[in-house]
């Protein structure tokens, strides 16, 4: 938790002694050994060693780097030092404020010092000082005083800052509150079933209190009303630092505040003053018994209930302990590590959708409320433990990243949109051009209308129509805001499909009326080697009648023909296909709406012209469905049908579309890109990326490659490369 230990005494008045005794060596951050980290011992001239004090400027530098590290995550921690200089603890009082910790100091320094004296004589040499140091350290602790602000306590005085067990068995009622996310009526709602804010009952709030509702303002006024009551607890989630950065007039990185939220508070006139008092009345947990049970309440769910919550960092108070999708094995552990007479509850994750009971001693309060879910209450009395679930009727829908129609006479507007755009890259091909996203929009993720839509799309800019076209851009799961798993949850609209997504290049064929031939392209271009490719494939697998049929299915319906390309011979990529071939993923209609043929229609049309049409692995009804097979399928050993794919396009029922890499492919990419430098240097420079024992093994053995008299004809793909690897190293 946000508490921090400061401890004033001179070198030899046993503050480590202290330390060891209390158990807190694993919090601590000691000046001493910081030293010892820098430089080794020194020897003096009288010949005994000692720790050298010439690297101070550095060790002070690293101890409050480190500190900042720890509050950031909120910590407890433990500072070893003197802390003689009021000016010293003035940096730590400062900090402590801009993280919300409180501080403490533990005075040592009523020690006699002549006690100090022997106990110095008794220390190791390695750590023994003079006693002129100690001496220059009582002056400075008689002129330099602790500050006002941080609380002084005696060595024998550590149990009073430690976060004690409340008894609120005198309350007729607690209520906990669950996520609200701006939905002011709901709150409301509840509140007025139960007779509004009573003096003689108890409110817990779990955290969350703002974004993606539509009543941000409302909710944060109602806050500050209530703010200072002594039966009103509001615990903080991971949406308040938002809020706190706001109030301080920082920018935050959420997309959400920073667009809706922000805009809400200010026009509602907040003061950021009142804001800043109302975050800093946050708790971090609540803890307390009730008759015989015990209950534990933070925004996102303990696995147990330690000896001392004291030490657990805000930070898994906050987030959670484990991954966002493990709060049910975290609730399993609580149920298990725990007395029968514990209660937990939580809220922040549900991406299982499951109800508030999520076991018989597990209440989970995150209900979707801000989408038109449940804002979730769980109360206790006398009577017992009992859920209340109020509907939100005021909600937005989930935004769908489906691209609208564009109207009719509208493409030339397009066009100049596209050519103004920097990050857009125009090829021209006599009459039709090709408009693509640059390098510097996908490595800088500059996605916006245009870079998004300039994905494999020609345009005939002299009767501007669309010539040919791929998809618009779409994402992996968890690449984008919109496509983070635990956002997936309200997006998608049920049944989804999942396709098998081949290991290729992209390629589309369509008709290019100036030629009377078909239009032929990928990357961009009609003439590079990988048109090329896909023109050798389609022309080797297509009769000449086919061929002319082809074209004129394509002209007659002006439709893309979307190919993904499995060249194993010029292009390996990075799963092995035992041959080369031509899947034909999407046709869609040459328009700037990205409008494709069904599924059904899909495989009828391919049929029609021996064309292999993309493969559909999955259908998943529900999202507790999508939920397990997200889970099945990124194991490690997973295989689909006895072999390695890429991973999986999923569309849902309105067309919105992501992307899932699976682990083996997505580690044998990386292993390709270890492959080059490995051959190239002899090394990689970032070892601290091979986390894996089969890692490690591949680079140690790709790495000798570098020394090989023919280490020119050796093949660079990965392919080749890990065929290669494991005909050496058979059963790694």
């Amino acid at each position: 938790m946000r508490i921090l230990l400061l401890l004033r005494g001179s070198a030899g008045c046993g503050k480590s002694t202290w330390i060891k005794e209390h158990g807190l060596k694993r919090y601590t951050l000691s000046a001493d050994d910081i030293r010892l980290l820098c430089q080794s011992p020194v020897l003096g001239v009288d010949g005994a060693e000692s720790i050298s004090q010439s690297n101070d400027k550095v060790v002070w530098k690293t101890l409050f780097s480190i500190l900042e590290i720890r509050m950031q995550r909120g910590d407890f921690t433990v500072i070893d030092a003197t802390n003689s200089k009021t000016a010293e603890m003035n940096r730590y009082k400062e900090m402590c404020s801009t993280y919300r910790y409180r501080i403490y100091c533990v005075d040592f320094t009523d020690i006699p010092i002549e006690e100090v004296k022997r106990r110095n004589a008794g220390r190791e040499a390695l750590r023994q000082v003079s006693d002129e140091v100690i001496e220059r350290m009582y002056a400075r602790f008689a002129t330099q005083k602790i500050p006002s602000g941080i609380k002084v306590i005696r060595p024998d005085e550590l149990d009073s800052i430690w976060l004690q067990r409340l008894d609120m068995s005198h309350y007729k009622r607690v209520h906990h509150i669950g996520d609200i996310h701006g939905c002011y009526t709901a709150l409301q709602k509840y509140l007025s079933d139960y007779g509004g804010i009573k003096d003689d009952e108890m409110y817990i709030f779990v955290g969350d209190y703002i974004d993606r509702g539509l009543e941000n303002a409302e909710v944060v006024k109602f806050l500050l009303s209530i703010m200072d009551r002594r039966n009103v607890l509001m615990l903080e989630g991971n949406h308040e630092k938002w809020l706190w950065l706001w109030a301080n007039d920082e920018v935050g990185r959420s997309m959400e505040f920073e667009t809706v939220t922000k805009g809400a508070l200010e026009e509602a006139r907040l003061s950021k003053k009142d804001v800043r008092q109302l975050y800093r009345k946050f708790g971090q947990c609540a803890y307390y018994t009730y008759g015989d049970h015990v209950f534990l309440v933070t925004h996102a769910g303990l696995s147990t209930v330690p000896e001392n919550l004291s030490f657990v960092t805000t930070e898994q108070m906050i987030k959670g302990v484990g991954d966002y999708n493990d709060f049910e094995r975290v609730a399993d552990a609580f149920f298990d590590n725990t007395p029968d007479n514990y209660y937990q509850i939580h809220g922040h994750r549900n991406t299982k959708q499951l109800p508030v009971r999520v076991n018989d001693r597990v209440y989970n309060l995150e209900g979707q409320v801000e989408f038109g879910g449940h804002l979730r209450c769980v109360q206790v009395d006398k009577d017992g433990i009992h859920v209340v679930e109020v509907p939100n009727p005021v909600f937005k829908a989930p935004e769908i990243a489906a691209k609208p129609a564009v109207a009719d006479g509208s493409v030339e507007e397009v066009v100049a949109a596209l050519r103004k755009n920097k990050y857009v890259l125009e090829k021209k091909f006599g009459n039709i051009s090709s408009f693509n996203y640059s390098d510097k929009a996908f490595y800088d993720r500059v996605w916006d209308e245009q870079t998004t839509r300039a994905r494999g799309l020609y345009i005939d800019t002299k009767k501007y129509k669309v010539a040919a076209r791929a998809y618009d851009k779409f994402f992996n799961i968890n690449e984008r805001a919109e496509t983070k798993f635990d956002m997936l949850q309200h997006r998608l609209q049920f049944p989804v499909t999942a396709y098998i997504k081949e290991n290729g290049f992209l390629g589309i064929v369509s008709y290019n009326e100036y030629e009377d031939d078909l239009l032929i392209a990928s990357k961009s271009t009609t003439g590079g080697q990988y048109a090329g490719w896909l023109k050798d494939m389609l022309y080797g697998s297509l009769s000449p009648a086919r061929l002319a049929e082809l074209k004129d299915y394509i002209r007659e319906r002006d439709v893309t023909f979307v190919f993904e390309c499995v060249d194993m011979e010029h292009d390996p990529h990075i799963i092995e296909y035992p041959q080369s071939g031509l899947y034909l993923l999407d046709i869609i209609h040459n328009s700037m709406e990205c409008s494709r043929y069904g599924y059904a229609d899909l495989c009828h049309t391919a049929g029609r012209f021996g064309l292999r049409p993309k493969e559909k692995a999955y259908e998943i009804g529900t999202w507790q469905d999508f939920f397990d097979w997200y889970e099945e399928v990124l194991k490690e050993d997973y295989e689909y049908q006895g072999r390695r794919i890429e991973g999986f396009v999923i569309e849902d029922s309105a067309g919105f579309m992501t992307k899932l890499k699976l682990r083996y492919y997505s580690f044998w990419k990386f292993m390709r890109s270890v492959s080059q430098e490995a051959i190239r240097r002899g090394y990689i420079r970032k070892t601290s990326a091979l986390t894996t024992p089969l890692a490690n093994a591949y680079y140690a053995w790709v790495r000798k490659l570098h020394d090989v008299p023919e280490r020119e004809s050796l093949p660079r793909d990965i392919c080749s490369l890990r065929k290669m690897f494991y005909e050496e190293n058979r059963g790694v």
